[in-house]
């Protein structure tokens, strides 16, 4: 019954609150479509940079959807949330693949994360699914194949599982651990173990090297430094960050966030620490392989969630700790919420009063979440429709829609340019692309705020 309230709530926020105009970065994204679409830009979808990442298996799954569709965004937030559904679905097949049981009240705790709207600004904003939750889904396959029984069948569909997640969005910071867990498989393993343990550690390496071809350090924020002078100032920009995830809360003191980002930080470091001392081991952690791939699975999931939090402080700690709260970073939060889960569900019985206040605490954070989730929906798709409204009654022309909207956005958060530019629109308007399709259907939130200029007024 949970399952079903959240992935409604998921769906039903979707359908209501993405819009089909594009925003922001969906305008670099669609300039791959710009001189047509043939099946040969699919590859080249693949590789292609999109700031400090690249776009990967979801872009050159999505770039088609774009062009049959007559470039409608909405498709990608559907997208986007179902792919999160599958990741939600995977990680209860994990639970029940590596701790077998019935289903639990705590596998609750897996669901209000995983089917969460806490990444509202990747689903309905600026969708773009191969920033972090398609990642996600990717490195939670990937963890089941693991599981698989070893011989060249796993071994060929982890190794592309691998290339698919180095080269999608920040799938790649599942890569480090991932590695040193196949390193210690190689160096202690069994020797057909080993033999494959070295062809996915290859795997690993290669997938790298071909990243690194013609990549370009881009870094968006203003005022990076390779290094900060201090080096501990990312510590506390990663505690608001995992905070942030934990509570919902973006404005609070710091002897409240802080507290509460640490320990989550702790708990991720002490669990991947000490997954390493039974894998390092030549005996096996206690001679059971079902012990030993938990705790391969558990150092690759919090390996991943670690890496991105320091790559994410390393890239934007300059901007503040505001910075931290944003919804985008929290998807790749999730596997290490998966390990911990896992690590706390195999000593269920004495572990129940902490599992008790955990889903306490994600059922009332289950409150502030949908509250941001919609308000800030609601946000962006008025401030889309309105300046959609604009640009049609003054003679489509961009910067005067700008201009409007600039005067009419109480929030003072539009920036111009998030639009497009005036020959994105002149092209959607030759070919009949995005609203001015003439397949385009009113955006569902009209029904319920027809003037979205004055809705936005009232915000």
């Amino acid at each position: 019954m949970l399952g079903v309230l959240l992935a409604a709530r998921l769906l039903g926020m979707t359908w209501l609150l993405s819009v089909n105009v594009p925003f922001s970065d969906q305008w670099a994204l669609l300039t791959r479509l710009y001189n047509g679409f043939q099946w040969s830009d699919v590859p080249v979808a693949f590789v292609w940079q999109h700031g400090p990442h690249r776009q990967g298996l979801s872009f050159a799954m999505v770039l088609p959807a774009y062009h049959l569709s007559d470039w409608n965004v909405r498709l990608d937030s559907f997208w986007i949330a179902c792919v999160q559904l599958a990741s939600g679905a995977l990680a209860l097949r994990l639970r029940r693949q590596l701790l077998p049981g019935s289903w639990s009240i705590w596998d609750a705790l897996l669901l209000l994360a995983f089917w969460g709207v806490s990444g509202f600004e990747t689903l309905w904003v600026a969708p773009n699914a191969s920033h972090s939750i398609f990642p996600l889904c990717l490195l939670m396959l990937l963890v089941n194949v693991w599981l698989w029984t070893p011989g060249w069948a796993r071994t060929a569909v982890v190794a592309a599982l691998v290339v698919a997640l180095g080269f999608t969005g920040f799938g790649l910071t599942a890569l480090p651990a991932l590695a040193l867990v196949l390193l210690l498989e190689a160096w202690r393993g069994a020797a057909a173990r080993r033999r494959h343990a070295l062809v996915l550690l290859a795997t690993c390496f290669l997938t790298v090297a071909a990243f690194l071809v013609d990549y370009r350090f881009v870094v968006s924020a203003e005022g990076f430094q390779s290094m900060r002078p201090n080096p501990l100032d990312y510590l506390p920009f990663m505690a608001a960050m995992l905070s942030y995830f934990v509570l919902m809360v973006q404005r609070a003191s710091g002897w409240f966030i802080y507290p509460v980002g640490a320990v989550f930080l702790l708990a991720m470091l002490g669990a991947f620490v000490v997954g390493l001392r039974p894998l390092s081991a030549r005996s096996g952690p206690s001679g059971h392989e079902a012990s030993e791939r938990l705790w391969q699975v558990c150092v690759i999931l919090l390996g991943c969630s670690l890496v991105f939090a320091l790559l994410t402080a390393y890239g934007r700690v300059q901007l503040g700790v505001e910075a931290a709260t944003a919804s985008r970073y929290t998807a790749l939060v999730l596997p290490a919420v998966a390990a911990l889960h896992l690590l706390l569900f195999r000593h269920r019985e004495r572990a129940a009063p902490l599992m008790l206040v955990l889903l306490l605490i994600f059922v009332v954070r289950a409150v502030p979440e949908t509250r941001r989730a919609y308000q800030h929906g609601r946000y962006f798709a008025s401030v889309k429709l309105c300046w959609l409204e604009q640009y049609l009654a003054n003679g489509h022309n961009v910067p005067l829609a700008d201009a409007q909207l600039l005067r009419l956005d109480p929030a003072r958060a539009y920036q111009a340019g998030w639009m497009g530019q005036q020959k994105h629109w002149d092209f959607m308007e030759k070919w009949g692309l995005g609203p001015m399709s003439a397949s385009a259907s009113p955006a569902p939130l009209l029904g319920f705020y027809p003037q979205p200029c004055e809705r936005l007024k009232g915000l």
